[in-house]
């Protein structure tokens, strides 16, 4: 069994994203383009219908923008994670950087898609 450093593993893993970042990267763009391409030819054409499914078709963009701003997101935080990984002289002190890590980014994803909630006790303003 080979023994892989911190650098390699991190690598692969990007290796592994890269496919699915720029496919949505494709997709955003694909989107737009075809959006912006049906909503002129109805707007020639005088097609109110057509004109929806164009502006649809375009609003498409910002949920595929989103996931691959989120892969890259992900991306960066992985390659953040080779120097503490590189500077780890121990497997046990590598296994408490990573759930550190993890657990920091789930709360993160946590948060960032959950709504805010107010604390109890502390009145609604408006």
């Amino acid at each position: 069994m080979t023994v892989r450093t911190p650098r390699q593993v991190i690598d692969q893993a990007l290796k592994e994203n890269q496919f699915g970042e720029r496919l949505l990267y494709s997709m955003a763009c694909t989107f737009i383009v075809v959006g912006l391409f049906v909503l002129v030819w109805a707007a020639v054409h005088g097609e109110r219908l057509v004109a929806v499914l164009g502006a649809i078709s375009s609003a498409l963009f910002w949920p595929a923008m989103n996931s691959a701003r989120q892969t890259r997101k992900e991306s960066v935080a992985i390659r953040l994670l080779e120097a503490p990984l590189s500077r780890a002289d121990t497997a046990i002190e590598a296994a408490n950087m990573l759930q550190l890590f993890f657990a920091d980014t789930m709360r993160q994803q946590q948060t960032e898609s959950q709504p805010q909630e107010k604390p109890l006790g502390v009145p609604a303003s408006g």
